[in-house]
């Protein structure tokens, strides 16, 4: 098995699918019926909750039932998915269109594994991660939603009051609990590894979620500004 190269051509080709799959689903189906709409919804739904249970029998069972709890950012953003397909409420949405993005975008660029194709959890990670951001396009493309200015401040106090519980969450589980990776970095390569130490990243990566929630906003702010 080979190790994870973020540059390889096999992870690039992934990536591209994803991405490709992200943007232009939706697109494909933007103008078909209600029934098909509903669909495609209970499809990424099922994804997803397959998804799910490969990590807490892969994580919580194989492993250790301290890992396969789902109480990563990219667990409740995958919640926040299925509950905006399954009642439209736009909170849910939002969640996932601030986290989701920034989260599971990151993911599916620089997965936590240590392997890359074709290692089952390398897959896993894609495909899980890729219906959380099309679940929130689904919701852009189809349903026509989008965050305004104050959904940004909203949805990062409400992340920031979970980032306090969850501190409690891994210090009640002990080790290795490590949800939303706050006691130590994430493995693999990804933007952490050019943080601070553990457990200091987190002040980074607060930080970078802060720029980014915001940045994402850009694209509608000056769409705004520009209809004025």
């Amino acid at each position: 098995m080979n190790e994870l190269n973020l540059l390889s051509s096999s992870h690039l080709i992934v990536v591209s699918i994803c991405i490709i799959g992200i943007i232009y689903i939706p697109r494909y189906f933007k103008h078909s019926s209600k029934t098909t709409h509903r669909k495609l919804a209970f499809t990424i739904i099922f994804f997803i909750a397959i998804n799910q249970g490969m990590d807490l029998y892969r994580e919580g069972y194989l492993q250790e039932w301290k890992l396969g709890l789902p109480l990563h950012l990219c667990d409740f953003s995958s919640f926040a998915v299925v509950m905006y397909l399954l009642t439209k409420n736009k909170d849910f949405f939002l969640f996932a269109f601030f986290f989701g993005i920034t989260g599971g975008g990151m993911s599916i660029l620089t997965p936590d594994t240590i392997y890359g194709f074709p290692y089952v959890g390398y897959i896993q990670n894609q495909i899980g991660h890729m219906m959380i951001l099309l679940g929130v396009s689904y919701a852009m493309i189809i349903d026509n939603q989008r965050p305004y200015l104050i959904d940004v401040f909203r949805m990062l106090a409400f992340a920031t009051i979970l980032l306090i519980i969850m501190y409690f969450v891994n210090y009640s589980l002990g080790p290795p609990a490590n949800y939303w990776f706050l006691i130590e970095k994430p493995i693999g390569q990804n933007v952490a590894t050019f943080m601070k130490p553990a457990p200091y990243h987190i002040i980074d990566l607060y930080m970078l979620a802060i720029i980014l929630c915001y940045a994402m906003y850009l694209p509608y702010y000056f769409k705004d500004r520009a209809n004025k």
